[in-house]
């Protein structure tokens, strides 16, 4: 048995034809079905976004779209193309909210088996099917099967709630910086992350992208210029200088772990997006965004009487 095959099994001819009945009534309202023959595909992507307790699933006709949001401040959203899955069958496009870490559980339920000398996760054969009926009074329900043992795991759903619109508009866009993840986090590594809050700034002149991390202590910097290795995209029409909440930054540390690329672009605003390029075992794109609202506009540097580290990363 499996759940790419069937996901029902006759017990015997006297309950046959319930069954069969059963299975025509459930079909009647199922809004959406999802198969992928990797459940940690889904888990790693989820993983991305968890620093809250509920998210929002979206089924759209180009694929599912999750939205995690904290404080009327962030939002994260990973968006898992069609293609990404083995199987994808949408009825009607659904919305409803969901407990984030209950689903992140469930895809886990087998365990993450690790590499005896490494400690890094194995390939693991576990598949998983999402299916979802129009009546929300019915639970999400996921099925996980491994060498032929299916479980299945009923998730409340809750009712759905608004969203933050950011308002982000590609023509107010004056910045646009892509940066090879790898790097990128290697760059963050160099700062203080336990700091109050991290100053943004990016121009035309060297050195081009600077991270300034202030907190009680003193202040650490990092400076990445246009021709470093690890910058693949440099565009700046204004100069942008923007404070932010050091939590923002820790929050993308996941999604940095196991993208490709990222893009950070800033509108008039202060806006920032953080977009993350992310392959799966398919080679198919998943994308990974972040909205950060600014903490506060800075319009002149601050000097902090603390000294300050200087890093220039060159790969």
């Amino acid at each position: 048995m499996s759940l790419f095959d069937t996901h029902q099994e006759d017990t015997d001819d006297e309950e046959e034809n319930n069954v069969n009945e059963q299975e025509q009534t459930d079909s009647a309202d199922v809004a959406f079905v999802a198969k992928l023959k990797s459940s940690r595909t889904l888990a790693s992507i989820l993983k991305t976004i968890d620093f809250a307790d509920d998210a929002i699933f979206c089924a759209l006709t180009t694929g599912v779209k999750i939205i995690v949001e904290d404080k009327q401040c962030v939002q994260g959203n990973a968006f898992i193309d069609t293609r990404v899955f083995d199987s994808y069958e949408l009825v009607r496009q659904v919305r409803f909210r969901f407990h984030l870490e209950t689903v992140l559980n469930c895809l886990n339920i087998f365990g993450v088996p690790l590499d005896p000398v490494t400690h890094e996760p194995l390939p693991t054969n576990v598949a998983v099917q999402i299916h979802y009926r129009e009546n929300q009074t019915h639970p999400l329900q996921l099925y996980l099967e491994e060498d032929g043992v299916i479980t299945e795991c009923l998730i409340k759903v809750l009712d759905d709630t608004d969203t933050i619109d950011f308002d982000f508009q590609t023509e107010n866009i004056v910045s646009k910086v892509v940066f090879k993840a790898s790097g990128f986090k290697e760059a963050l590594s160099e700062i203080d992350l336990k700091a109050d809050c991290i100053e943004l700034f990016i121009t035309q002149d060297v050195p081009h992208f600077r991270l300034i991390a202030n907190g009680c202590g003193g202040s650490t910097s990092v400076d990445i210029t246009q021709d470093s290795p690890v910058m693949d995209t440099f565009l700046c029409t204004e100069p942008v200088h923007n404070r932010y909440k050091t939590q923002f930054f820790q929050y993308i540390l996941r999604a940095l772990s196991i993208a490709s690329k990222l893009s950070l672009r800033i509108d008039a605003a202060g806006i920032l997006c953080a977009q993350f390029l992310i392959y799966t075992e398919k080679d198919k794109p998943s994308l990974v965004e972040y909205f950060f609202g600014p903490d506060e506009e800075v319009h002149e540097h601050e000097q902090n009487t603390q000294s300050s580290d200087i890093v220039l990363v060159q790969d």
